[in-house]
């Protein structure tokens, strides 16, 4: 198996999902045993250098307990509305 390249890219901020008109971001549960999973709305707390996968290690599960946490940006509430026409 080749050795895994390291990434070359910038990490995803929460500046670059705003900038994109997404403000919400969806955290999943990284726990094997349990699937709970919440938005969290409105991340405007948090400053715009904030690279979206640091927080995953920082998110606690309130179903379960545990540590650790899958985050992506959650733009269904903007892409899911009707158009008005």
């Amino acid at each position: 198996m080749l050795p895994r390249k390291a990434e070359t890219f910038q990490p995803m901020t929460l500046g670059h999902i705003r900038s994109h008109g997404c403000r919400d971001v969806l955290i999943c549960c990284c726990s094997i045993n349990c699937s709970h999973s919440t938005n969290m709305n409105d991340a405007d707390h948090l400053p715009d250098d904030t690279a979206i996968r640091a927080l995953g290690p920082k998110m606690v599960c309130t179903k379960r307990g545990h540590a650790g946490a899958d985050l992506r940006p959650d733009c269904s509430p903007h892409v899911n509305t009707p158009c008005s026409g």
